[in-house]
Parts: structure tokens; sequence; C-alpha cells
């Protein structure tokens, strides 16, 4: 292939993936307002997961959550100020918020989970959708 039929060749590759691109995010953001709408006639719980079974054996299951977005130190120095053991936060390499141990506090310690919700975000997840086809 000569370099001038590789040029052209490249500006047809180009054009066709630009094509695609527009075309996967037009069916993403379809596909989007599908589970919303879906999600919308099937109500559940704020986190977790219900599942819908329909005549012909389809089920669908709609999960909701959370998504936590922590001020991981700003945590731990309240607690170290505070002279707790167990504080919600996971040590690794990298700190994160344990979810399940923040909203553990809610419950169990307002008066601390007052305190440290003012260091952690909360939005709600993108809602997801699954359809597994019945068996006829």
């Amino acid at each position: 292939m000569t370099d001038a039929e590789t040029l052209v060749a490249l500006k047809q590759l180009a054009g066709n993936l630009a094509d695609a691109k527009l075309k996967e995010e037009g069916s993403k953001a379809t596909r989007i307002a599908i589970e919303e709408e879906i999600a919308a006639l099937i109500p559940g719980p704020e986190r977790g997961q219900k599942t819908v079974k329909l005549d012909d054996g389809t089920k669908i299951t709609v999960e909701r959550g959370f998504n936590y977005k922590a001020d991981c130190q700003k945590i731990v120095d309240y607690f170290t100020v505070q002279d707790e053991k167990d504080i919600p936060i996971k040590f690794k390499t990298t700190r994160e918020l344990d979810d399940r141990g923040y909203e553990w506090y809610r419950t169990e310690k307002p008066e601390i989970f007052s305190a440290i919700s003012q260091f952690v975000t909360v939005t709600p997840k993108k809602v997801s959708v699954a359809i597994r086809a019945g068996v006829k």
C-alpha cells in the first residue's frame, strides 16, 4: 500500500469510527432513558434491588444505591480527637470510606454520624437495570 493509499484508507476509517462513536453515544443515551423509565415503573429500596417477573418468564432487576465520596483524613482526625478505636475507614495503600461502617454510625451512633457526615458527599448511583429472558 502506498503512502497515498494509506492516507485515503485512514481518512475513510477515521470517518467510519467517528460515525460509529456518534451512533454509540446516541444508543447509550436511549438505553439510559429506557432504564430510567423501567426503574420508575419498578419501585424498590433506595439501596438494594428488586426483581419483577413478567408472564413470559422474563425477569427485570432494578438496582439502586449510592456513591460515597469522603475526606478520609478529616474523618480519621475526628476519631483521633474523639479517641475512638473503630472508625468507618478501610486502611489500604489508599484510604476510602467504608460505606457500610459509615451507615452503621447513622443508626447506632447518630451524634458521631452527624459530626463526620460533614466530610462525606453521598449521591445516588445510576440505576442499574438487568433483563434475563424467560425460557419457554
